[in-house]
């Protein structure tokens, strides 16, 4: 008797919606000046930053997220530079969230501009479904989405990248075999290198090898991917009420030069405490554990850790912790800071205070104006040279 194999639940119609250039997009909404331009998010150039997002002006010029922001720059020189700010992407994710949420409850973001969405047994085709999704997001927030249709969580999503932009795409396993192996969800550039190594370039290639092989090229992986060559993913659509909550919340920064003095540092330190606290406060979560991240010229990664005696979202308090951990690991040069606000909980399971001392009140206040403003707009003190450059 021949073995039994996974295969795509019968009947499952999964949609995958991906914002298209969702950071520079909600970046141009409103501001006549950026349209048509190329348009990159990210920190400042003067820093070793990254590209967060860009548009697609930007993009066809070569530019790409996670690219150095210097490299990007001399790829574009007159592109608009600017940055981000969470929580307008945030509350931009919320308002397509419930847009999606409409129509079924069967809906789970994967990030902050993407989200899968099972239409299986609803009483609508699917790519009008898709359509209507697309004009009502468009509508409602300004913002364009491309939509990908499967019978499963990776095709929808692959669907959707090649829809892109502004389109919508149905893949079936039978469509993909001429795809690069670098399309399957999952599949890294260290996936990708070993199966090129074998000759291995297309989906329709990786087809062609027996389990037993991938087991021995790639371990579990190669499992794995023996049934995602084949278009076949049983995983499910998780609801996001029934996600976890996050596990913390960090920030990092890296330095256009390395630095040792705490004059040099101690700058970055405050503005990445209050980014941390801000977050918290938005997120609805306090922590009991802050961390120091922090990377040597030799690339190496560092980290220690402290806990309070009480959960925190507070600036001030993260400070000082991550500050006293700064004294105590900086010797030398550093390359990287970073804070980590950890062991979570949501703020309304949290004893009341009865000694408040105050600054909750204060950062909420700062939390309105940054979020008009942008994050510079008020910035304690102590963070004000970290913002000059």
């Amino acid at each position: 008797m021949s073995a039994i194999t996974p295969g795509n639940p019968p009947g499952r119609t999964i949609l995958h919606v991906d914002m298209d250039a969702y950071f520079a997009s909600v970046e141009t909404l409103g501001r006549p000046e950026l349209q048509g331009r190329p348009v990159i998010v990210g920190g400042s150039p003067a820093f070793r930053s990254v590209v967060s997002s860009c548009s697609y002006e930007a993009k066809a010029l070569g530019i790409r997220s996670g690219m150095p922001m210097l490299q990007a720059l001399r790829l574009a020189p007159g592109a608009a530079v600017v940055e981000g700010d969470h929580h307008k992407y945030s509350s931009y994710t919320k308002r397509i969230l419930a847009i999606l949420l409409e129509v079924t409850h069967r809906v789970e973001p994967v990030s902050i501009d993407e989200a899968f969405l099972d239409a299986s047994g609803l009483p609508y085709d699917p790519a009008a479904l898709a359509i209507e999704l697309q004009h009502r997001i468009l509508d409602r927030t300004g913002l364009w989405a491309s939509v990908g249709i499967g019978p499963n969580k990776l095709l929808a999503k692959m669907a959707s990248k090649k829809a892109k932009p502004r389109g919508i795409r149905f893949l079936d396993p039978d469509d993909i075999t001429g795809f690069d192996v670098e399309s399957i969800w999952g599949v890294g550039p260290g996936t990708a290198a070993i199966l090129h190594g074998y000759g291995i370039a297309t989906i329709g290639n990786l087809r062609g090898l027996h389990l037993p092989m991938l087991r021995i090229m790639l371990g579990v992986a190669g499992e794995a991917l023996y049934f995602l060559s084949r278009g076949v993913d049983t995983r499910e659509i998780r609801p996001f009420y029934e996600e976890e909550p996050p596990k913390s919340v960090s920030h990092e920064h890296t330095f256009v030069r390395d630095v040792r003095n705490p004059s040099e540092y101690l700058p970055v330190l405050a503005l990445l405490a209050q980014k941390v606290g801000r977050r918290a406060r938005d997120e609805g979560y306090a922590g009991r554990t802050v961390t120091l991240k922090y990377r040597l010229p030799d690339l190496s990664h560092h980290s220690r850790a402290r806990g309070l005696g009480s959960p925190t979202d507070q600036d001030q308090t993260i400070f000082h912790l991550a500050r006293e951990l700064a004294a105590e690991a900086v010797k030398g040069p550093v390359r990287l800071l970073g804070i980590a606000l950890g062991d979570l909980s949501p703020v309304t399971c949290l004893q009341l205070d009865l000694f408040d001392g105050g600054s909750d009140g204060l950062n909420r206040a700062a939390d309105m104006v940054r979020r008009k403003y942008g994050e510079r707009a008020v910035v304690n003190c102590r963070a004000l040279s970290a913002i000059r450059h």
